[in-house]
């Protein structure tokens, strides 16, 4: 027979069991991501984080809270983002693009905090990290580097007069000045040359590839994403000029580009997604190493030219 303190001991046992069982069921973690301008190669990018994540188990509402957000093109927006990331408790933050993963590292530079970089073409220029295979801070990620060389033998095979190519590019991209510097280089050696405009903005786009008409055989946007938020910008300008546009990005082509020879930007993200998996898992390990393109891809539009 059970008396009053049987069964008041009994509830104070089961009491305690829902306590710890309580305790013990991991609260979801927060993963923040912050894109610097949309466009549909950073948005592959995205969706191939996403899928991946849920691979992982990462189920948004229940074993994940995402917060997904973009700068449009603003670095100073970025920054703003990305410290409100850091003050809501964010347990890592995902980037993609260049000025997105500085402005990160710059918010998380007195916290624990992890930045995973996507879609960075040269994380050295940009100063996220100081050593590829040992980054030494809180920022690593995935490259979206691939050379110069075979891009413009992709050109030069579709448009054998080419002489002289034109770059849009955003003098505030570390990216940008380090792949101008390459495409010199490599122009150099391939009996060609290289004309530059700048757009430091979206809407400046336009005005500096019209710059372009008459002094270049074609157009080029080599990963950079001021010009490649504004591409049919690009696109608009080369068909005014009668010339193609050539693009690093393949997503972009739909929009109107002529070709591209560049990495896979899906899988580029699903690369970083394990990399957050991996950090998120072993938060006390050593950073991973930055990573680079697993496959590239040549498209040609035929119907662009």
């Amino acid at each position: 027979m059970y008396t009053f303190n049987t069964l008041k001991k009994s509830l104070q046992i089961f009491s305690c069991f829902l306590v710890f069982a309580t305790s013990s069921v991991a609260s979801p973690v927060k993963i923040s991501v912050l894109q610097i301008i949309e466009h549909p190669a950073l948005d592959a990018t995205y969706q191939g984080i996403l899928e991946e994540l849920k691979k992982l188990g990462f189920e948004d509402g229940r074993t994940m809270v995402l917060d997904f957000q973009t700068a449009q093109g603003n670095a100073a927006l970025a920054a703003q983002i990305a410290q409100k990331f850091v003050s809501n408790g964010t347990n890592a933050i995902v980037t993609l693009g260049t000025k997105a993963s500085q402005a990160a590292m710059k918010a998380t530079e007195k916290t624990k905090i992890p930045v995973i970089f996507s879609s960075v073409t040269d994380p050295l220029e940009a100063k996220l990290v100081t050593d590829l295979k040992a980054p030494q801070g809180n920022v690593t990620g995935v490259s979206n580097f691939l050379g110069v060389e075979p891009q413009f033998a992709l050109f030069k095979r579709i448009l054998p007069d080419l002489k002289t190519i034109g770059v849009i590019y955003d003098p505030g991209e570390a990216n940008s000045i380090s792949l101008n510097e390459a495409m010199k280089k490599t122009a150099k050696k391939m009996n060609l040359k290289i004309v530059f405009a700048v757009a430091s903005k979206t809407s400046e786009v336009l005005m500096a590839s019209q710059s372009l008409c008459g002094k270049v055989d074609a157009l080029f946007v080599n990963n950079d994403n001021t010009a490649l938020g504004a591409f049919s910008s690009v696109v608009k300008a080369a068909k005014e000029c009668g010339i193609p546009a050539f693009v690093s990005d393949v997503d972009m082509v739909p929009q109107g580009a002529r070709a591209a020879l560049g990495p896979d930007q899906k899988d580029i993200g699903r690369q970083t997604a394990r990399i957050v998996d991996r950090i998120l898992k072993n938060p006390k390990g050593k950073m991973p190493p930055v990573e680079f393109p697993q496959k590239t891809e040549e498209v040609i539009n035929p119907e662009s030219r």
